[in-house]
């Protein structure tokens, strides 16, 4: 991997991706002139920050194409032009939110826990001094900026963990609700320990309801199971257990209706021959809540987690949009002064036009959806993996029901597996 490429994984770009890219958005009105020399004015940041100079702006341009794997920066009239200018300025206004966010939560990154996430990422992501040396060269990064960004990422965990502790536990109702919606994930259907005995070929089958008709106890039924069977439970003298649909028609629906303590057979089932008798009948039993309210709690915790992360970001990207004005060449989608017309910049022209869908064309157009979202890279992460909304690699899972006793939680699709929100 290319010092350039260990740019992601260190953790620069987008920190909270906008859900909104895409969207036509009307400018407000009365709004504050952007100051001469600065490309983009964010208000209500402390320290400054919010007012985003040209020399910023030009920094942040380097960066990103560097880090785009371009040879040098694109041309006005280069196709990667306008993303490399999307990117540069996503990346100042993301310093800027979540400055501003942090400081209104009171959330603080101390000169420690920078150091000691930098020496974390640093020593995981780079054999020596020399190899970081290396990207920070070719990535256009100084050390102070790699530890600006730094402190983003600790910022951006110590918020999520905020958001995370400030949900409440699941009320009763909730509980009961969880319990009442998967109630059969807590129920043991009815069971059937039986003895069995599977036979193959005529010979054996006659020789096993001969002996059965003369002897069909436990002890002669373990032992011509052992003898004759084909079935794996041979072995444990044809003990075994047998629920609905355990076995093939017509021998398992006859299991399921026998008596305790009846020896049925021969029934035939293709090639070969069913003998049973149920030993033991087990009843279908269901947990009741009280034996599981701990466990739904528990499962129910993410899913309200996960709703407070997405409730965030959707106010989030509102506020701080509602705070951002952008000089005329560097309006984006996450400007409040930015009128877009709906259309994906990075469409082909020819996708808007009145023939677009004709399958006729000489050449077939590929166009992407109307509305897209940034794609950061995680640490660690792949670009080509699909956004989270809140900075990661994955998109924020849907709610998880609760898992049946002794199973095991499928991860959704894209699921973080939990931790910080990784700076992209």
């Amino acid at each position: 991997m290319s010092s350039t490429r260990k740019i992601g994984l260190i953790g620069f770009g987008a920190l909270l991706v906008l859900l909104f890219a895409g969207f036509a958005i009307t400018g407000g009105i009365g709004n504050p002139s952007v100051p001469e020399g600065d490309v983009a004015l964010v208000e209500e940041v402390p320290d400054d920050i919010g007012n985003i100079s040209q020399k910023d702006y030009d920094i942040a341009f380097r960066q990103a194409w560097k880090r785009s794997g371009l040879q040098s920066a694109p041309a006005r009239e280069d196709a990667q032009y306008e993303q490399i200018r999307e990117a540069a300025m996503n990346d100042l206004l993301d310093q800027a939110w979540l400055t501003g966010e942090a400081s209104e939560l009171g959330v603080t990154a101390s000169d420690r826990e920078v150091e000691n996430q930098f020496r974390s990422i640093r020593d995981d992501q780079f054999p020596s001094e020399a190899a970081y040396n290396k990207f920070l060269k070719d990535s256009g990064f100084t050390n102070e900026q790699v530890l600006d960004r730094v402190r983003l990422q600790v910022l951006s965990t110590k918020i999520e963990e905020k958001i995370r502790d400030d949900v409440p536990p699941a009320s009763e109702s909730e509980i009961e609700e969880a319990y009442e919606e998967s109630i059969d994930a807590y129920t043991t259907p009815e069971s059937r320990d039986i003895l069995l005995i599977v036979t193959s070929g005529k010979k054996s089958t006659e020789a096993v309801e001969k002996a059965l008709a003369a002897d069909d106890s436990d002890k002669s039924f373990k032992k011509l199971a052992r003898e004759y069977s084909v079935n794996p439970s041979k072995s444990q003298g044809g003990e075994t257990v047998a629920s609905e649909g355990s076995f093939p028609d017509p021998a398992g629906p006859a299991i399921m209706e026998a008596e305790e303590g009846q020896t049925e057979g021969p029934i035939a089932v293709e090639n070969e021959n069913y003998f049973f008798k149920v030993t033991k009948i087990n009843p279908e039993e269901t947990q009741e809540l009280s034996e599981v309210e701990e466990q739904i709690k528990q499962q129910i915790l993410p899913t309200k987690e996960q709703e407070a992360l997405s409730a965030f970001v959707t106010d989030y990207n509102a506020k701080w949009r509602s705070r951002t004005f952008c000089a005329e060449d560097y309006l984006v989608a996450r400007c409040q002064n930015f009128e877009g017309d709906g259309r994906n910049p990075a469409a082909d022209p020819a996708c808007f036009e009145d023939d677009a869908g004709d399958s006729d064309r000489e050449l077939p157009l590929s166009c992407p959806a109307a509305v897209t979202a940034n794609a950061p890279i995680a640490p660690g992460g792949d670009a080509a993996a699909p956004a989270n909304p809140l900075g990661g690699a994955a998109p924020v899972s849907p709610p998880q029901r609760p898992i049946p006793p002794g199973g095991k939680a499928a991860a959704p699709t894209g699921a973080p597996a939990g931790g910080t929100i990784p700076i992209g």
